[in-house]
């Protein structure tokens, strides 16, 4: 059967979305997309944007996932903090592709204005919009998708986290934080919505590219720069593979973990880090 797929953040830096959605376009997947048009406020790096506006960013990713397709791939607005919007968001889904096997939630957002840097000096209304974006729109997203997921006799439920939610990394702020809660969140869900046949996993990259083109990742020079080191400096002491990754060798896990072949893999982080402990 031909899995019926709605990816959210689909065309938000550093790209793991776009990845995604080509990924499962060229598998054969049925695909709705969905961005969030609005930012976090204050966020200037992952979650930011591309440089060109939203609506514009969202039309070309569609274009290039429906040539991979070979027919049309709607997109669609959200505001991910918004539930009424998430809600509707799903359920129009729902509508588009009849039924739904999987939610892959690849939003988030990095920044000075979310809560970057050492934990003690965050402001408390970037601790708020850091938590809003990085783990309450997860909790939306997997809440929304339930209705649909169980119509459809079961699916999956995969939610963006961080490598930061797995280590406890300095000066990566509030993203590390959500991050983990994230990563709790899955698997609560996963033992609550598995009578039900759901699963539900997080992936956790650790260093996508800070020069995807028209994706970047300046928040990842950042963090090396806070912890004393050039980028090439902090990926040889950090990432056994001494390297970035692609935002496609996340889209690969994201993938396993939506399809067929992760039908028993549930309450699982699993990192795509390189090498680096867990």
């Amino acid at each position: 059967m031909t899995k019926a797929v709605l990816v959210i953040g689909a065309a938000r830096p550093p790209g793991i979305g776009r990845a995604t959605a080509l990924r499962l376009a060229r598998a054969g997947a049925r695909l709705v997309l969905a961005e969030a048009l609005t930012r976090a406020e204050g966020s200037g790096d992952t979650g930011a944007g591309t440089g060109r506006a939203a609506p514009a960013a969202l039309r070309d990713v569609c274009a290039e996932v429906s040539a991979a397709a070979g027919h049309d791939v709607p997109g669609f607005d959200l505001d991910p903090t918004d539930p009424a919007s998430v809600a509707g968001l799903v359920e129009r889904a729902e509508t588009e592709l009849g039924r739904l096997d999987a939610v892959c939630n690849l939003v988030g957002a990095t920044g000075a204005g979310v809560g970057d840097g050492p934990l003690a000096g965050v402001d408390p209304d970037a601790w708020q919009r850091g938590l809003t974006w990085n783990l309450t729109t997860a909790w939306l997203v997997a809440r929304a998708s339930v209705p649909a997921l169980t119509r459809a006799g079961g699916g999956s439920i995969v939610l963006l986290s961080s490598y930061a939610g797995i280590d406890p990394t300095a000066g990566a702020g509030v993203v590390s934080v959500a991050r983990a809660a994230v990563n709790h969140l899955a698997a609560v869900l996963a033992r609550e919505l598995g009578p039900l046949g759901i699963r539900c996993n997080t992936v956790c990259p650790l260093g996508v590219d800070p020069g995807e083109p028209g994706f970047p990742n300046p928040g990842l020079v950042r963090l090396a720069e806070r912890q004393g080191m050039t980028l090439p400096e902090w990926l040889g002491r950090t990432i056994p593979l001494g390297r970035t990754q692609s935002a496609d060798e996340v889209a690969a896990a994201v993938e396993f973990l939506a399809g067929d072949a992760g039908s028993f893999v549930s309450g699982v982080s699993l990192p795509v880090a390189g090498g680096a402990p867990a």
